[in-house]
């Protein structure tokens, strides 16, 4: 099966989309497919060449415009991957490429498969822009798809208005597993970043980004009784006034020897900053999944996620504590899960039962069925 990949974050920086696109395309290629993603490249308007990832190609496509208002403008490379594709794959909402991607599939009679990554629902910034895009590019793009992709529970029941059950499919994210199997000592980061080994590490990793409600988790962290604990942020700055906000109230909340914004880190580093935690906490107002939970808690480390996180289910009561989306709420979770041993041992004694939950194997089963039946009912389809 040859499968194209569409998205625009074609860069890790971007978290959990790129992370999880490479994942099930890694997954795929391993399966025996051939897979391909088209995508752009934020510092390479030019385009470029083909790269292999593995057994993966991408193609990092000339672009022009502004922010995520991007459009290729070498359309013949991506005419050329589509074409070659039996299925193709959409993600995300509020760019230009995956529209134009899923019109080119239509132009040359190629399924297409829509995943919106829990954007469908307008949120955070431009919302009335995301409103007249939904009606303009999304409604038209999902009734034309073969299947529309939601991660969690929450996100189907947004999308169940979108489009019939029969064409919504419900597919969790998954995580590789074997990462989390020989950490690394937290001794690095903690001497990278000049921590000491006394003090007690409250770990975000996540864009810093208003839908991240970061704001909140400050004023949460100046409330909260937590002595020996610094709150560390790791996360690309890629929205430069928010972080510049975000920056001003450490100030006025007085944190500024508590609170660290770390800046990115990958791999290995990032696995060092999990490894050095006390405590994970995702403070979203709204995530389709939350895959910076599942890694926590794959690292073993107790989660506080607030109830916007379509992962938040899962976790409850098993690997941490849901709460609300506010500063008082997070406070006492912070609190419940730092200061209380015993409340923390049973919020988190199901971790185990979570972890058997989180692999990429029956994602990665899943998406090839969809895949296979959307190309038979074409191939059925095509007949007459």
């Amino acid at each position: 099966m040859r499968v194209l990949q569409v998205t625009i974050y074609g860069e890790l920086k971007f978290g959990g989309p790129p992370q999880k696109i490479f994942a099930l395309s890694d997954g795929l290629a391993s399966r025996g497919h051939h897979v391909e993603i088209a995508t752009f490249h934020s510092e390479m308007p030019q385009g470029g060449m083909p790269q292999k990832r593995g057994d993966v190609t991408l193609h990092f496509l000339a672009w022009g415009g502004r922010s995520l208002w991007q459009l290729p403008t070498d359309w013949r490379r991506l005419r050329r991957a589509v074409r070659y594709a039996d299925i193709v794959h959409v993600y995300g909402l509020y760019n230009l490429l995956c529209p134009l991607a899923a019109w080119v599939a239509r132009q040359s009679g190629k399924p297409f498969i829509l995943e919106p990554l829990g954007m469908f629902v307008p949120r955070a910034r431009s919302v009335r822009g995301k409103v007249i895009y939904n009606r303009l590019l999304t409604v038209p793009m999902a009734h034309a798809a073969a299947r529309v992709v939601a991660t969690s529970a929450r996100e189907a029941e947004e999308l169940a208005l979108l489009v019939p059950s029969d064409k919504l499919v419900m597919r969790r994210n998954g995580l590789d597993l074997s990462a989390f199997q020989n950490l690394p000592t937290g001794a690095n980061f903690r001497s990278r970043f000049g921590l000491g080994t006394d003090e007690r590490i409250v770990l975000f990793v996540g864009r810093i980004s208003p839908i991240k409600n970061l704001e909140e988790l400050m004023r949460a962290f100046a409330l909260a009784k937590l002595p020996q604990t610094r709150l560390v942020l790791v996360g690309p700055e890629l929205e430069p006034e928010y972080a510049v906000r975000l920056r001003a109230l450490i100030e006025e909340l007085r944190l500024s020897e508590r609170v660290m914004l770390a800046g990115e880190l990958y791999e290995r580093d990032k696995l060092s900053a999990l490894a050095a935690a006390a405590l994970f906490v995702l403070p979203s107002t709204y995530e389709s999944y939350g895959n910076a939970a599942a890694e926590a808690i794959a690292a073993g480390v107790p989660v506080l996620i607030t109830k916007g996180c379509g992962i938040a289910p899962q976790i409850d009561g098993r690997g941490g504590l849901v709460v609300e989306p506010e500063a008082h709420a997070l406070a006492k979770g912070l609190e419940t899960l730092l200061n209380d041993e015993m409340q923390r041992n049973a919020l988190c004694a199901r971790r185990s039962e979570i972890m058997s939950e989180l692999s990429w194997e029956e994602p990665l089963q899943q998406t090839e069925e969809v895949y296979q039946a959307i190309l038979k009912e074409h191939h059925v389809h095509s007949r007459y």
